[in-house]
């Protein structure tokens, strides 16, 4: 390459990253605004509430009840200062990661369905292996019930034998 050539190829990508620089900010500027419009309390983070109401504005259909079992998991993704909401600096990682475009929204909601699914499962898993330890203590002590009531019955046998 000579100079001019050299010069024309360093102002193409100079004005390809200044594009790239504005979209940036334009994402930045159209996520900060869905941020406040959805931080209906002015606090500076989306409570549970707030971010029910972001997941049904984009489309994520899902009642209150399931969004209940939602709200663990997503906290558990998003919230990376364990403060039960989410700061700007997290909604935007939310954003990027689920709430972009649809194939993510729809991943998202798919992950989320088999996180609570699992969590059901695992907790139908707990009692039921709960019930099956109460019946197996349950048999140990009937078990050990007849253990005894023959022990006794034994004892009064010889208790009425040595006296006859």
């Amino acid at each position: 390459l000579d100079m001019s050539e050299e010069a024309a190829a360093v102002k193409i990508q100079a004005m390809q990253r200044g594009k790239q620089a504005r979209r940036e900010h334009e994402e930045l500027l159209r996520v900060k605004a869905a941020f406040e419009k959805f931080d209906t309390d002015g606090s500076g983070s989306l409570e549970i509430a707030e971010l029910y109401d972001v997941l049904k504005e984009v489309g994520v259909d899902i009642d209150t009840d399931t969004f209940a079992d939602y709200q663990l998991a997503l906290m558990e993704d998003y919230d990376a200062d364990d403060s039960g909401t989410l700061d700007f600096r997290e909604f935007r990682k939310f954003h990027e990661q689920v709430l972009a475009n649809e194939s993510t929204r729809k991943a998202y909601a798919r992950e989320l369905d088999a996180a609570v699914k699992g969590l059901v499962s695992s907790a139908l898993s707990n009692v039921i292996e709960r019930q099956e330890m109460e019946g197996a203590a349950l048999k140990i002590q009937a078990v050990h019930r007849g253990k005894q009531a023959r022990k006794e019955l034994q004892e009064q046998r010889e208790m009425e034998a040595a006296a006859v």
